[in-house]
């Protein structure tokens, strides 16, 4: 008897282990009855197929697996259409939602999936007002806009930007615990664009790095985010101090000029300061620019004829696509050096040399002076032909 006593609460034992390790994922998708819907883990590499089934009549699903420490998974029916969850051992969590789009399902069971998907469907409110707001831009482009008109588009362009980042570091300090908090560190405005974008955002990074190590040590995205530490430390350091200048350019000639560093087509870090010649102009421009297009093709001419003598242009895209740059870049065969700020409108370099409308010029002779602001090709030719002689 006391043998079947043991045995009987080794097998409870037992039980209970697996039970806590135990994750159910079930849910109902009316108007998705016999499709297909996949489950998967988000992994720091890639994702990893779990399993797949069929729903039933009533659009009703299950899956069951196991973890022991809190994991992100996918459920999906296509790569467009799918919600991420971050699941605990030994939850239950309960799906409802429509079958054109899981990610504003209603989540029970699951709190943390339910921060995800709070800063998930945020992030995809903000792109659409500023993909609006750059449509707006564009519009206004193409017939005459006034100084004023671009410094209201510009403004709310920003204010966008910097709810989006605001709300970041709210969820981030309420949920420094969080691996949601990781979600929050890694969101882009766009391919290139972090919407934790500025120099003092590094602390974030610092605290979540630091709580999350001492919590969830196995886990294999706070061991990524860990070993990522010091890169994104170095991505934050390149970004340029924004105490240093408040105003430039805002006269003919101006001395001291602040440096430009940034990536050319390479990748390659490209500094504006390091460029060895008589006279460069610094160009900001963008491929959906009208105005700028027409601009660089009129330099093309210009730089063939003075660049051996000694002239240089270094051209900033606001580009923030890169494959547009790059592909207006290429059909033009802009032949001198080109780099891009991916922040576009909110680019500081910009806002440092007062940039207000493209494309803007600045000439800058050997002394560093900016002698001429947005001179037309003529002015070029006229200042070149004197001083390359």
């Amino acid at each position: 008897m006391k043998h079947c006593l043991k045995f009987v609460l080794v097998l409870l034992f037992l039980y209970s282990c697996n039970s806590s390790d135990k994750i159910v994922i079930e849910g109902t998708i009316p108007d998705g009855a016999g499709k297909e819907i996949f489950f998967k883990e988000l992994l720091v590499d890639g994702v990893l197929d779990i399993e797949k089934i069929k729903l039933d009549k009533k659009g009703s699903f299950r899956f069951v697996s196991e973890t022991r420490i809190p994991r992100f998974y996918y459920l999906s029916f296509s790569k467009d259409n799918f919600i991420t969850l971050l699941i605990n051992p030994g939850e239950k969590i309960k799906i409802q939602s429509g079958a054109s789009a899981l990610k504003n399902a209603k989540i029970q069971g699951s709190p943390e999936s339910v921060k995800v998907q709070l800063l998930n469907n945020r992030l995809e409110k903000t792109k659409s007002a500023l993909d609006s707001l750059s449509n707006l831009f564009s519009s206004l482009s193409q017939s005459k806009i006034t100084d004023r008109q671009i410094a209201i588009v510009n403004q709310q362009y920003i204010n966008v930007v910097n709810r989006q980042r605001d709300s970041s570091i709210a969820f981030i300090l309420k949920n420094m615990e969080s691996l949601a908090s990781i979600v929050a560190l890694y969101q882009k405005i766009d391919d290139e664009t972090f919407v934790l974008y500025k120099n003092r955002d590094l602390q974030y990074i610092k605290l979540v790095s630091d709580a999350l190590g001492s919590k969830y040590p196995e886990s294999p995205h706070v061991k990524s985010l860990l070993a990522d530490k010091k890169n994104l430390l170095n991505r934050y350091n390149q970004i340029i101090s924004q105490k240093k200048f408040e105003e430039l350019a805002k006269t003919k000639k101006v001395s001291g000029i602040p440096d430009i560093q940034l990536p050319n087509q390479n990748g390659d870090t490209v500094s504006m300061n390091s460029i060895n010649s008589k006279y460069k102009l610094l160009c900001f421009w963008a491929s959906w620019s009208p105005e700028s297009i027409q601009r660089n093709l009129e330099l093309i001419q210009l730089y063939e004829k003075y660049h051996k003598k000694g002239f240089e242009i270094y051209m900033v895209s606001l580009d923030t696509k890169k494959d547009a740059w790059e592909k207006a870049m290429n059909f033009d065969q802009l032949p001198w050096i080109n780099v891009i700020d991916l922040n576009g409108r909110n680019s500081y370099v910009a806002k440092i040399y007062n940039v207000r409308v493209l494309p803007a010029s600045y000439l800058i002779n050997s002394n560093e002076d900016i002698v001429s602001v947005n001179p037309s090709k003529q002015e070029i030719i006229n200042t070149l032909d004197y001083a390359l002689k």
